[in-house]
C-alpha cells in the first residue's frame, strides 16, 4: 500500500495551461475504512488549507475498494475546488463566507484482479494522456462541446 504524505500538485498558472506554481495538499487521514454500497472502501483525504475558513479548503479524496466477487478493484479520485463569496453585510458584523460554487473532477479506475501490472500501467498512462488532450482543456476551460 502506498504511504500517505503531503502532496504537491501543479496549478494551471497561465491561460495556456502551463504550470507556474503549485499547491500543497496536507494529509488529513489515511485509509480509513468506510461503509459504502456494495462493501467497505478505504478513504484517504488531503486538503489544501490555504483558505481562510475550512469550507474553502480544496480537497483530494481517494476511495479504494478491494477486489469484489467479480475480481474488480475500484479506485475513485475526486478533486474539489470551492469558490467562496461573502454575503452582503447589512449590519455591524462581518458575515461568514459561504460556498458560491465548486469545481469538481472525478475519475475512476476499475481494474480486474487478473490484469497484469503492465496492463494496469497502460490504462493509467492512457488516462493521463487523454486528460492532456486539447479538446478536454477546451471543454473544461471554455465550456466548449465536442462535435
Amino acid at each position: 500500500m502506498a504511504a500517505q504524505a503531503n502532496l504537491t500538485i501543479a496549478t494551471r498558472g497561465t491561460v495556456n495551461g502551463a504550470a507556474t506554481a503549485s499547491v500543497t495538499y496536507n494529509s488529513v487521514y489515511a485509509s480509513v475504512p468506510e461503509k459504502a454500497a456494495g462493501g467497505t472502501e478505504l478513504v484517504t483525504r488531503w486538503e489544501d488549507r490555504t483558505a481562510a475558513t475550512a469550507i474553502g479548503y480544496s480537497t483530494l479524496v481517494v476511495r479504494s475498494r478491494p477486489a469484489d466477487g467479480k475480481g474488480l478493484q475500484q479506485n475513485k479520485l475526486r478533486l474539489s475546488i470551492p469558490t467562496l463569496e461573502a454575503p452582503a453585510s447589512g449590519g455591524i458584523y462581518t458575515p461568514v463566507p459561504k460556498v458560491a460554487y465548486t469545481c469538481d473532477f472525478k475519475g475512476d479506475f476499475i481494474l480486474p484482479s487478473r490484469a497484469t501490472t503492465a496492463e494496469k500501467w497502460e490504462c493509467y498512462a492512457r488516462a493521463v494522456s487523454a486528460l492532456g488532450q486539447a479538446f478536454l482543456l477546451a471543454m473544461a476551460k471554455d465550456n466548449e462541446q465536442v462535435n
